[in-house]
């Protein structure tokens, strides 16, 4: 016998342990907007005056981000636009730019692009190849790098804040690393708002995917026929990442809901240490300008010149 949606008569087509959901179709798609759209007014994310760059790399987390975003506030006139990073790797950059250029071309949204090459002149397989770095570790030197630019893109057109999509999954690998690590920096500098201190230059990121599992964003995805590249870097593999992703999935299937435990949990922690003189045992270093390139930093060379040596 069929199992049946909670809210309508219809056979339902997703099943969501965490909860004990079973929805049809349309009312998956209501139940994910709708908690979208909370994630967004509970952490105050965006405001009617802001104009909202999409970090999107053409997988289907950022691709529904934009799809939804595109969505939901084109018609309330928020100003928002797309924003994409080549990252020069092989048989992989080519695939996801066009499923980016392809959907802003169709939905009339606003892109703004560059690439590694053109920002620090060497992609991301020359930086593999140039510092021989293993598959896992190159994330590393690309992250800072894509970063930058993304940055770098924003304050050119003026964007006041940077979206990306980052999911609950991501939230959680994050969260124990930086606490395996004994990073407390990076700890309270995580979050659904990115920063401990306000920077001039460097624009606020907020995820409003951050209370959302990545399966269901691909399950969103599928459901609606929003294009992606459904392909990992292949530089992903080995990354450190990946070790706690499969304890946490691991996890999640013998203790459903496990993973919005550890984001509450996380949240109330930060929230115990607002106070200013807990927040100054953390290292908040004075922001300065990089002596290389001139990008703002709390060193005095920021993390993209020194990983690549400038």
């Amino acid at each position: 016998m069929a199992i049946k949606c909670d809210n309508c008569k219809k056979n339902a087509i997703i099943y969501l342990a965490y909860g004990k959901h079973n929805f049809c179709k349309d009312h998956f798609n209501y139940f994910f907007e709708k908690r979208f759209k909370k994630t967004i007014r509970q952490f105050k994310l965006i405001e009617n005056k802001d104009l909202l760059g999409v970090a999107t790399s053409g997988g289907k987390d950022s691709m529904v981000l934009l799809y939804l975003v595109n969505k939901i506030f084109k018609s309330k006139r928020l100003n928002f636009c797309a924003i994409f990073v080549d990252e020069g790797t092989p048989d992989y950059s080519n695939k996801t730019k066009e499923v980016v250029v392809n959907f802003c071309k169709e939905n009339q949204i606003k892109l703004l692009e560059s690439s590694h090459e053109n920002e620090f002149g060497k992609s991301t397989a020359d930086v593999a190849k140039e510092y021989n770095k293993k598959e896992g570790s190159v994330c590393t030197y690309c992250g800072v790098m894509r970063r930058q630019t993304i940055n770098k893109l924003a304050n050119i057109k003026g964007v006041t804040k940077v979206a990306t999509g980052h999911n609950l999954d991501d939230e959680c690998q994050t969260i124990l690393m930086n606490l395996m690590d004994n990073d407390l920096t990076r700890f309270f500098r995580t979050g659904p708002k990115v920063g401990i201190i306000r920077m001039k230059e460097t624009k606020p990121r907020i995820k409003p995917f951050y209370l959302t599992p990545e399966k269901e964003i691909a399950a969103y995805a599928l459901y609606n026929n929003i294009p992606f590249h459904h392909c990992n870097c292949p530089f992903f593999r080995g990354a450190k990442r990946n070790q706690f992703r499969n304890f946490l999935n691991e996890t999640e299937v013998i203790h459903p809901g496990s993973k919005f435990s550890l984001v509450k949990s996380f949240l109330s922690i930060k929230d115990l240490v607002k106070t200013k003189e807990i927040l100054s045992k953390i290292k908040t270093k004075e922001i300065r300008k990089c002596k290389i390139c001139g990008t703002e930093t709390s060193s005095q060379i920021c993390k993209a010149c020194e990983l690549l040596k400038v």
